[in-house]
């Protein structure tokens, strides 16, 4: 083989299985190794004769290996070491016999190493500690785990990782603890080994003997932060949500710059809704790292939870500025300013929502805008393109109402009660569209399918108090059947007793049943609560009827200003002028 394609075989089995420190040359049969890291003892082994049964054996190893047949490359491998001094030649047959999940087999490969007397090797250690780990061979893995832990005692703070994973991904948490618990036998108060035993035993839900090895390991050495880490890990599995908190904002405050402990433990807070506390060290992280997209938009959504709107807004702005085309912050954005009137920029935010769990509500959201704005068509076909064959059975649902909520907005309630047709016939027994064909319904003047509807609703929700609310004072508005009415309205006063519409038809009833006082009262009660154009008109006419005209003006007067129902104000006003 000419010197050319010598080189060009090199790169070939390099490139693709075989470790560079093996092959030297492929032609002139002389393999001279590097010096390995451990001091090698042996003329014979600084440098071997490469025999040609070695050659075959390394060569058809390595191409088995590339075509992916395990099993034979390890049976070349194993005769390879077998025949070899080299230590790069057992190394590189250990890991691959241990590659290819054949655990005996790297064994017996680094026995060979053993029997030779060569020098410690951490790669060697390495692969047998694993071996007889997922061998679940309990003692010769704790004495192979020992010899890659310690040197002379001491502890080799390079294998901590090595041992971490092999005991965390290679074999079951049961055989872990035991591993734990023997090397925690023969070396007793050395934390590394206390925090995996107290660890293991956390994940085992053993923690009553957690909770007493990691806090051992606290007095022996408080200031060991994964050891806070794995008490608040027991403390959670115990249900001592305060305790666990506890031991995290220890382990922060140990370690102040950790930025992922930080965001850990802020994390926290918002669970258990401690949002002063979680903005606080949000805050905190942003002085970290400022750029961060995720701290940015948890400081505008905690914002939001504090109801600091504005404050909300500027972070959200200002990761949106940076260039995070984060969805997320485009919608809440969007519902800050949608709640501000700022109907346009709403818009624009919703619409830069393209999927997502906010997708659907964001366009949704931004078609109500649009109606807002007196495009009701553009409304409407924005909705109706939503709604492809492929949504699921709620996101049609969603996109019905919507579509039923812009018609009934410019009293289109002819269009709308065909559309809620045609929805519960794929539905026919969702409430939500229930509830608002009933609505449609009584402003046709179809008060049989308005009480049908409503009573089909408190059949699958007895304490729906919205149904009960409207059916009550549909009776007691449209019909003569009062007490009915009363009943139904009680009821949902029971459930919402400070909701001003459930109040509006509280007082409304007694109106209606001639109990003045009782009107006057709770409609008083109504529209302290929510300044309403309807409710000033109901609460106008109760003063009225009962002599106090100039009261019932002035409401009337404040009513004319206020958001709500204005035509039953005017036709209100209107009767009684006459």
């Amino acid at each position: 083989m000419n010197k050319r394609l010598s080189h060009q075989m090199c790169r070939f089995l390099t490139s693709k299985f075989l470790s560079p420190l093996i092959f030297i040359s492929l032609v002139g049969c002389s393999f001279v190794p590097s010096q390995p890291k451990e001091h090698v003892q042996g003329d014979d082994i600084a440098q071997t004769e490469l025999s040609s049964d070695l050659l075959y054996s390394l060569l058809a190893g390595e191409f088995a290996g590339v075509r992916g047949q395990m099993d034979e490359s390890i049976e070349h491998y194993v005769y390879a070491a077998e025949i070899s001094n080299d230590p790069k030649v057992i190394t590189r047959a250990a890991y691959i016999a241990l590659y290819a999940g054949n655990s005996e087999q790297a064994v017996k490969i680094t026995d060979r190493w053993f029997s030779l007397g060569l020098p410690k090797s951490d790669a060697i250690t390495r692969m047998r500690a694993m071996a007889f780990v997922r061998l679940r061979q309990l003692m010769p893995a704790v004495e192979s785990i020992e010899q890659l832990l310690f040197e002379q005692e001491q502890l080799n703070e390079r294998a901590i990782s090595s041992l971490t994973h092999i005991l965390g991904k290679e074999t079951t948490q049961q055989f872990s603890l035991e591993v734990a618990q023997q090397l925690n036998q023969r070396h007793p108060k050395q934390t590394f080994i206390m925090l995996l035993l107290a660890r293991f035993e956390a994940n085992l839900a053993k923690y009553d003997e957690a909770l007493k090895h990691i806090n051992q390991l606290i007095e022996i050495d408080d200031s060991l932060v994964d050891a806070y880490l794995v008490k608040a890990q027991i403390h959670s599995g115990l249900k001592d949500q305060p305790a666990a908190m506890q031991a995290i904002s220890s382990a922060v405050e140990k370690r102040p710059a950790d930025t992922g402990l930080r965001m850990q433990y802020a994390r926290m807070l918002v669970q258990i809704k401690d949002f002063d506390e979680a903005l606080r060290h949000f805050k905190e992280l942003r002085k970290l790292m400022p750029d961060n997209e995720n701290v940015l938009l948890s400081l505008g959504l905690l914002s939001i939870e504090l109801n600091n709107h504005n404050q909300a807004k500027e972070y959200l702005q200002e990761l949106l500025n940076k260039g995070y085309h984060n969805q997320q912050a485009h919608y809440y954005l969007g519902r800050i300013q949608q709640s501000q009137g700022e109907d346009m920029a709403a818009i624009a935010n919703f619409d830069r929502v393209y999927s997502g769990e906010y997708w659907l509500d964001a366009k949704i959201r931004s078609a109500g805008l649009i109606s807002d704005a007196g495009q009701v068509d553009d409304a409407l076909s924005r909705l109706e393109a939503l709604n492809h064959g492929d949504q699921n059975e709620n996101n049609q649902i969603k996109i019905f109402l919507a579509q039923g909520e812009v018609l009934r907005s410019v009293s289109r309630h002819q269009e709308a009660y065909f559309l809620y047709n045609t929805a519960l016939v794929k539905s026919p027994e969702n409430t939500d569209l229930l509830y608002a064909r009933a609505l449609t319904a009584e402003k046709l003047n179809m008060l049989d399918v308005t009480e049908s509807d409503l009573k089909m609703v408190l059949m699958h929700e007895p304490k729906n108090a919205n149904a009960l609310n409207a059916l009550g004072y549909t009776l007691a508005d449209r019909t003569e059947r009062l007490a009915e009415a009363r009943e139904y309205i009680l009821k949902a006063a029971d459930l919402l007793p400070d909701d001003p519409a459930v109040l509006d038809s509280l007082g409304w009833v007694y109106f209606r049943l001639g109990e003045y006082q009782a009107a006057i009262k709770w409609l008083n009660k109504a529209f302290n609560i929510l300044q309403d154009a309807e409710i000033a008109a109901h609460l106008g006419e109760a003063l009225w009827v009962n002599g106090q005209a100039e009261k019932a003006k002035n409401i009337w007067q404040k009513g004319e200003q206020l958001d709500g129902n204005q035509s039953v104000l005017k036709d209100t006003i209107q009767r009684f002028k006459e």
